[in-house]
């Protein structure tokens, strides 16, 4: 029974790492994926690192900006923009449209900040619009981003690899010496049987008749 639970144990321990593997495996490949084919339509992959956006947008969340016409740009609309010498992004919503002199201009909030943005914006400043926001995703992208990044998630994988063969070899093992175990523990070792008796005791040729073909005394004719 203890061999059993410590089977079932180990399994299930290997279980969830294979599951962690797959999951930490299948992100790695899914961000390069996603890091790859964004640009070949034209957007640009963000990642948010402030909370002016939450709860729409939360901290570490990767954001897609499609680049769009600023004349279909609209009330509401969460845009990535550059602005300042710096060349400064951020990501904030358009809370009012401003038409000067011909040119569209937007005034600008984030939805954790009280109030609207110190100046108006030329809408030539806006990257994209975002339609697509993925959270968590930024924080792997992140990491893959640095040369120490990358060294960390293949020894992280490595790691979790090494763990689950070294359990799933611990699992063959025990489940070997179960069917090894001729005997139950819990019924003890069986008893020895008694050795059969020799036909030829003493005892035995005492009680043994006279052979038919052995005559005692002479034959009448």
């Amino acid at each position: 029974m203890k061999r059993s639970r410590r089977i079932r144990a180990i399994a299930a321990m290997r279980r969830v790492l294979d599951l962690a593997l797959v999951v930490f495996v299948a992100s790695v490949l899914g961000t390069i994926i996603v890091g790859q084919v964004v640009p070949q339509f034209g957007g640009a992959l963000y990642v948010v690192g402030g909370p002016s956006m939450v709860p729409a947008l939360p901290v570490g969340a990767a954001i897609v900006a499609t680049p769009v016409d600023p004349a279909t740009l609209r009330v509401g609309d969460v845009v990535t923009m550059k602005v300042g010498p710096a060349q400064a992004v951020f990501t904030h919503r358009i809370v009012r449209i401003v038409d000067r002199e011909g040119a569209i201009w937007i005034e600008t909030k984030g939805d954790a900040n009280a109030q609207v943005d110190p100046s108006i914006l030329p809408a030539t400043v806006v990257i994209g619009r975002v339609d697509t926001a993925i959270p968590g995703l930024g924080y792997l992208i992140a990491l893959l981003s640095m040369p120490t990044g990358v060294l960390f998630a293949v020894a992280l994988a490595g790691s979790l690899f090494t763990i689950a063969w070294l359990l799933e070899a611990l699992e063959e093992d025990a489940a070997d010496a179960v069917v090894r175990t001729p005997v139950d523990a819990e019924s003890g070792p069986p008893r020895s049987l008694k050795p059969a008796r020799s036909l030829s005791s003493p005892r035995s040729r005492q009680r043994s008749p006279i052979h038919a073909g052995s005559p005692t005394g002479p034959v009448s004719a």
